[in-house]
């Protein structure tokens, strides 16, 4: 079933179609979850109210189910030539804050992805469908508020070499960053501008293999509207700059994407959202198209 659904995504329309079903599908799960799941021991419903989840200086804890589509070029079957793989990602999320002074917070993030995808590598050369779990992601976060409108982060994300089956690197991947945050209750109570900078490295893998070393930039401007919806561009770090190995189709070195998330808060502790991503300038194709829905509880 799941190569099945899979190999649906290969279909040109699929990726909107799917997002849009899966959009619907998670709205009617979080309506359920909200009628029936109690309010968690110490939630702080005044502090929920207006927030997302996606604050990376100001964390909520949240258990998330996420689902990502992407299609990007690889190589081809034959020598020279490319081909287009899908990857289709499906990942749980746990994240936890911890106040460790007033003015302080320490904030873990773990990542559980399954993976199913159809590059041609050694280990499957004629390019089929494979599935495996994917390579699981820590993430650490030191944040200090500054004020209720100013704050700054810094941390790093380690992704460990767990997948099976050859649908990821084999090698360690660490991702620091920072970001600076300022509130705009300006335009709407929640709203926030937060840039942010990362840089991907990896490290101890097949020597042969890919060489990553890219500048990612995560310019967040998060608009909250009426009636419990919300707006996100660039929700994710996916302007970048490649420094490591090219990839089958990079003319330069820069990439740059229209990304942007909407999403409803049908209560204070549930979050549901389609995010999608469409290139503009692909010197470095990093990808050909992008969506991920999400579910999530907020505590």
């Amino acid at each position: 079933m799941a190569k099945q659904i899979f190999n649906l995504a290969r279909v040109c329309t699929r990726p909107v179609r799917q997002s849009i079903f899966d959009f619907a599908r998670y709205a009617s799960i979080a309506g359920a979850l909200c009628a029936t799941s109690p309010v968690f021991a110490g939630s702080d419903d005044e502090n929920l109210a207006n927030q997302t989840g996606d604050d990376p200086t100001h964390p909520l804890g949240k258990i998330e189910l996420l689902d990502r589509f992407t299609t990007a070029p690889g190589p081809g079957t034959a020598e020279g030539t490319t081909k287009q793989v899908d990857t289709n990602t499906l990942f749980a999320r746990i994240e936890t804050p911890f106040r460790i002074a007033p003015q302080w917070e320490l904030a873990f993030r773990v990542e559980i992805p399954v993976v199913w995808t159809n590059p041609v590598t050694p280990q499957n050369p004629s390019g089929q469908v494979i599935t495996g779990f994917g390579n699981v992601l820590a993430q650490s976060w030191f944040i200090y508020e500054i004020n209720p409108r100013w704050a700054i982060a810094a941390g790093a994300q380690v992704i460990a070499p767990t997948a099976t089956n050859g649908v990821a690197s084999d090698a360690w991947e660490e991702v620091p960053g920072a970001v600076v945050r300022v509130m705009l209750p300006e335009l709407s109570e929640g709203s926030y501008f937060a840039p942010q900078v990362r840089y991907g490295i990896d490290y101890g893998g097949n020597d042969e293999g890919p060489l990553l070393r890219q500048l990612r930039l995560m310019p967040t401007l998060n608009i909250n509207l009426p009636h419990d919806l919300f707006l996100t561009f660039y929700p994710s770090p996916d302007i970048r700059w490649n420094y490591g190995t090219p990839v089958p189709g990079q003319t330069g070195r820069f990439f740059l994407p229209l990304n942007f998330m909407i999403g409803w808060k049908p209560t204070e502790h549930t979050v549901i959202s389609a995010e999608f991503g469409i290139p503009i300038i692909k010197e470095f194709p990093a990808y050909t198209f992008k969506t991920q829905v999400r579910i999530g509880y907020l505590f």
